[in-house]
C-alpha cells in the first residue's frame, strides 16, 4: 500500500478532570470503529506528560478524504464519538498534517 499521499490527523482531547482512566477504557472499547474504517493505517492515543487531563489522538489515513469524507460522516464515527464525548471537557482540536513514512 502506498502511503505517499497519506495524512495524519492530530486531535488534542481535553478530558474532564479525574476521568482519564474511564476515558481510556471507553476509547479502547470503540477503537475497533477507527481501525476498521476504510483508509485507516494506524493510530495511537497518548496522554500528555505535562497535563493530566490532555490526550493526543494521532491517526494515519491513506488520504484526507478517508477521514473527512468517509469516516466522519459515517455511523461508525457517530458511535465512536458518542462513547467518548461524555469524557470531553471541550471540543477536540483537530488538524491534519502530511503523513510521514515511519518504516525507516
Amino acid at each position: 500500500m502506498s502511503t505517499r499521499n497519506h495524512v495524519t490527523e492530530l486531535a488534542l482531547l481535553s478530558i474532564r478532570p479525574g476521568q482519564g482512566a474511564a476515558f481510556e477504557a471507553a476509547f479502547a472499547s470503540v477503537a475497533v470503529l477507527v481501525t476498521s474504517a476504510e483508509g485507516h493505517i494506524r493510530h495511537r492515543l497518548v496522554s500528555a506528560v505535562d497535563r493530566a487531563d490532555a490526550y493526543l489522538l494521532e491517526v494515519d489515513w491513506t488520504d484526507l478524504a478517508a477521514h473527512v469524507e468517509r469516516f466522519e460522516p459515517s455511523a461508525a464515527h457517530a458511535r465512536f464519538m458518542a462513547s467518548i464525548e461524555p469524557f470531553l471537557a471541550a471540543e477536540p482540536l483537530v488538524i491534519h498534517v502530511p503523513g510521514c513514512n515511519r518504516s525507516g
